[in-house]
């Protein structure tokens, strides 16, 4: 199964507040989602129909990325060589 995605986008995640979502969909069925942002400026990422492994794997990205910020917060940190 492959991710569904409506249309292209770019997030910047800045300090935008992250939270979690569960519960029931409109349908009454059991969902769960990733929410970056908040009010009318929000993505979600659902992972009501994704296996553990899946979920897994997307929290290992997630570490990739905070691996990737702190080396970059600390480079910036260095002074800069003309």
């Amino acid at each position: 199964m492959a991710a569904d995605i409506y249309g292209a986008l770019t997030v910047d995640l800045n300090d935008a507040p992250i939270r979690t979502e569960t519960g029931r969909d409109v349908f009454g069925k059991p969902m769960a989602r990733l929410i970056i942002g908040e009010n009318y400026r929000t993505i979600a990422i659902t992972v009501s129909n994704s296996t553990p492994e899946k979920v897994a794997e997307l929290a290992e990205a997630a570490a990739q990325l905070a691996a990737c910020a702190e080396q970059m917060a600390r480079l910036a940190a260095l002074p800069e060589v003309a």
